[in-house]
Order: C-alpha cells, then sequence, then structure tokens
C-alpha cells in the first residue's frame, strides 16, 4: 500500500510541474505579444549598420577599422531591422520586408540600383524577435573616391519604409 501511494503523490507531483509550466507558457506568450504590440507601434528603422569585414551571425561581425575599402574588394553590410510588422492571424504569425540598396556618388549620383535585392517573408506558430541582415556588393571596376551606401527597408505588410545611408571610400 505504501508503494501504491508514493507512485500516487509522484503522479500528482508531475501534473503539478506540467500545469505550472503551461501557467508559465501562457505568461510568455503574452509577454511576446505584448513585444508584438510596442514593435508594431514602433517606427521601422535599422540597427548597427556596419561596415565589415566578416559576418559570422545575428550580432557577430567584424567591423572594419575605418569605413573603407580596397579597390576591386567586395563591400560587407551587417544591419538588424527593427520593428518590422508582425501580422497575427489565427495563431500564426507572419513577417515580410524587403530591401534595395543604392550606390552613389559622395555627390549623390546613382551609380548603382537594385530593387528587392533582399526579400525575407517569414510564417510561423511562433513569432521573430531577433532579425540580421548582411549585404555584399561587388565593387568591381569602381575607382578610389568617396561614395554612398543606400539601404531602403520596406515593410510589406505595413506599407512603409525607412532609409539608411553610409558614407564609405574606395581606396588603392
Amino acid at each position: 500500500m505504501k508503494a501504491l501511494r508514493l507512485a500516487v503523490l509522484s503522479l500528482f507531483a508531475s501534473l503539478a510541474v506540467v500545469s505550472v509550466s503551461a501557467q508559465d507558457q501562457d505568461a510568455v506568450l503574452k509577454l511576446k505579444n505584448q513585444i508584438i504590440d510596442l514593435q508594431n507601434r514602433g517606427a521601422l528603422g535599422f540597427r548597427e549598420f556596419t561596415l565589415c569585414s566578416k559576418i559570422l551571425g545575428y550580432g557577430s561581425y567584424v567591423p572594419l577599422d575605418k569605413p573603407q575599402v580596397p579597390q576591386g574588394a567586395e563591400l560587407q553590410v551587417y544591419y538588424e531591422p527593427v520593428n518590422v510588422f508582425t501580422n497575427r492571424n489565427k495563431g500564426q504569425y507572419e513577417i515580410w520586408h524587403t530591401q534595395d540598396i543604392v550606390l552613389l556618388t559622395d555627390k549623390g549620383k546613382v551609380l548603382d540600383e537594385q530593387e528587392e535585392l533582399l526579400s525575407f517573408r517569414y510564417s510561423s506558430r511562433s513569432p521573430v524577435f531577433d532579425l540580421y541582415a548582411t549585404n555584399s556588393l561587388d565593387l568591381g571596376e569602381l575607382g578610389p573616391g568617396k561614395y554612398l551606401y543606400k539601404a531602403v527597408l520596406r515593410d510589406k505588410l505595413k506599407g512603409v519604409a525607412a532609409e539608411y545611408t553610409l558614407p564609405f571610400a574606395v581606396v588603392k
């Protein structure tokens, strides 16, 4: 009889842990939805927009000491989009943004423009909070001088855009 009582107590203890865990999960989901509400109200933008020598992953990159790259090299850019709109529909979370790039002289003359160089559309049962993007641009025959790299982030679900322009130099 004593062994049976221990098994029943053990079963009740397991059920208590499961219900606490379910309560915790509900609290976590509530917090996630509060974060989404804040982000959906916020302005679309960029964080950590950086020229890099190497990009390893989210928040892991080697920034250039100076905003300059050797002639014929590849320009590497890391950034984190902020406040990308999250659509919630029947237990699904969806985000969708694109990014254009524009290469300009330091006087503003457009040298190259690529629309929707990046397109990221994601739908899942769990929301996505931490986003990052990388761009690489082969500078090819671009001569030494001062230039501007402009990124245009477009939130396709909210219908808004944000721009960030970064000056850099090409050196021999």
